[in-house]
């Protein structure tokens, strides 16, 4: 009896360590040992180096463009909403996805890009009490993406404060193209004699991304 008691045990400390050696080659999938060091906005990051030799002007990093590889500091809630309302209400947007990453907050929204002919990925983060857009060609944020993003300092607001600042960031994005909309419909209907159906379309437009990529509460 005490030797199948000891038989099983020894059995089930082989099953242990053969998960958590599984786990760990998992968690090892992505070599970063020829990674390089990059700084963007006074955080550093460490990126793959097929992404190394990109244009470095301190608040972003670009190698060849935004839709190949970019990593952009959106320091400011101008810059934050200019960014991330353009790419959350995007008409070629055809997907989104809210996510953890190690201790990171963030959203991945995917389009294919008509000017680029290619899938193209925007993942937002915050770390440090700063916004980030890191994109590329591409359309899923694989481990090497994620490791990116890992490296950098833990997210400083909670999940709830992530997302309001970031509906608030569309919210103002929506009421200032819509604003610009009715600008423009008007004065081309005194120049031209539009009707308002223009503006109330465009206007329409923004609403309807409005509510469809409203994070926390998107319906799919």
């Amino acid at each position: 009896m005490n030797k199948k008691i000891v038989f099983l045990t020894c059995v089930i400390g082989i099953i242990a360590l053969l998960a958590i050696s599984a786990s760990s080659a998992e968690k090892s999938d992505v070599d970063t040992s020829d990674w390089i060091n990059i700084t963007v906005y006074n955080t550093n990051f460490q990126i793959p180096p097929e992404y190394g030799g990109g244009s470095d002007s301190g608040g972003n990093y670009v190698k060849t463009n935004v839709f190949t590889f970019g990593l952009v500091a959106l320091e400011d809630d101008k810059s934050l909403r200019n960014n991330y309302g353009y790419e959350s209400t995007l008409d070629e947007l055809y997907d989104v996805e809210e996510m953890e990453i190690d201790g990171h907050h963030a959203v991945a929204y995917y389009s294919h890009r008509s000017i680029c002919n290619h899938d193209v990925t925007y993942l937002y983060f915050e770390s440090n009490k700063t916004f980030y857009a890191l994109s590329y060609d591409g359309n899923d944020v694989n481990d090497t993406m994620k490791k990116i993003v890992s490296y950098s300092p833990k997210s400083n607001f909670t999940k709830e404060k992530f997302d309001e600042k970031l509906n608030q960031m569309q919210d103002d994005y929506i009421e200032e193209q819509s604003e610009y909309a009715e600008s423009y419909a008007y004065d081309q209907g005194y120049r031209n004699g539009y009707s308002q159906g223009t503006m109330n379309s465009r206007h329409d437009d923004l609403f309807g991304y409005y509510l469809f990529y409203r994070l926390g509460r998107r319906s799919r």
